[in-house]
């Protein structure tokens, strides 16, 4: 334990003392997160909603649900717009009069009072996802306090078309943080294939100081670095930009299998290489192309549906959109709100650093 501490000490000295890499993982994503941000939607845009309420049921609870989005402690961040059928909320959605609209059917409050899912949908413009998850916690809230007693069963919401609708500077925020990680957290695998490459680990192996010890150490000092990063980030933008990052614990959860994920995949990335120059070009080029396709150079306003499922289908996009999520659920976001984020960043990271250990050992042997 103490000679894997002093390595991953040692590793961590140098990694903070390299200005490039400070650069790199903190300077860079920071700057083009304003960039972006101030350039494509300035950092105040976006921050109302227009919600459409069609209140079909006229009861007590139903008109109830309108007072309790026009309550003082959201700040007028919501504006109503009441209609009187489903086809005036969905010509309303359509024509782009309202982000979202909830649908209270007949029969809303007999069913919140008898305990049975209300009858209501949740409708949302192509490309409006944060506005959609926003309505959807907020509609769930409002049921919630108003069941008697707590117990009722969790009410059904239809979403159509789902999408993401949020300040283009909170965009970029998660983007950057994501993108940013895997580059940070790449050049510090670079350089343990370097000492590879140059027989360092090899001396390292052969000293008195066990194997394991050695290789849980830089694993260590590399997982610190990417929580550093992050968190320097997350924090660097909260108070720079106002972004809001969700529940603390489910987003710092999320931010521990995202290091993860990005130690395993650029870490496998290199091992498939003959030497630190070929791995670097290799998984530098390999995280560009599946962050283009993770989403997270574009927001997905006015994109096909089918997008958002292409992003999620990449473990960064996974992970960049988890923090999305955790964004629109806001105090109500949990770990089952990216339980998926969760698992797939997860298994990312622990099968990549499991298959480049495999390869690495293969390679140490052969040399000695």
């Amino acid at each position: 334990m103490q000679h894997a501490l002093l390595v991953c000490l040692k590793d961590l000295r140098q990694r903070l003392r390299d200005r490039t890499a400070i650069l790199t993982a903190i300077v860079a994503p920071l700057a083009l997160t304003a960039l972006m941000g101030l350039a494509l939607g300035g950092a105040q845009g976006g921050s109302g909603m227009r919600l459409c309420i069609a209140d079909l049921d006229h009861s007590k609870l139903s008109s109830g649900f309108v007072d309790f989005v026009k309550r003082p402690a959201l700040g007028g961040r919501i504006r109503v717009e009441p209609v009187d059928s489903l086809p005036a909320a969905e010509k309303m959605i359509q024509e782009h009069q309202a982000e979202c609209a909830v649908v209270m059917s007949p029969g809303f409050g007999r069913a919140i009072e008898s305990g049975n899912p209300p009858p209501a949908e949740i409708l949302a413009a192509r490309g409006e996802q944060f506005a959609m998850q926003g309505t959807g916690e907020l509609f769930r809230d409002f049921i919630y306090r108003a069941a008697i007693p707590h117990d009722r069963a969790v009410p059904e919401v239809i979403p159509r078309s789902a999408g993401g609708q949020m300040r283009i500077v909170d965009f970029f925020a998660a983007s950057m943080t994501v993108l940013f990680l895997n580059f940070g957290v790449l050049s510090g695998v670079r350089a343990l294939q370097a000492e590879v490459d140059s027989r360092t680990m090899s001396r390292l192996i052969a000293s008195p100081t066990p194997p394991y010890a050695i290789v849980a150490g830089k694993l260590a000092a590399l997982f610190l670095i990417g929580l550093i990063q992050m968190g320097t980030m997350i924090a660097a933008t909260s108070f720079m930009f106002g972004t809001r990052w969700g529940n603390p614990l489910p987003a710092a959860a999320l931010m521990f299998t995202s290091v993860l994920m990005a130690i395993g995949l650029t870490a496998f990335l290199m091992s498939l290489a003959n030497n630190a120059e070929q791995g670097t070009a290799l998984a530098a080029m390999v995280i560009a192309l599946l962050s283009i396709v993770g989403g997270q150079f574009l927001p997905p306003q006015g994109l096909p549906d089918v997008f958002e499922t292409l992003t999620r289908l990449t473990p960064n996009g996974q992970a960049f959109f988890g923090f999305l999520d955790l964004s629109a659920a806001g105090a109500h976001g949990t770990l089952m709100t990216i339980a998926e984020p969760l698992a797939v960043t997860a298994i990312v990271g622990l099968s990549g650093i499991a298959l480049a250990g495999l390869r690495a050992r293969g390679s140490l042997q052969r040399m000695t």
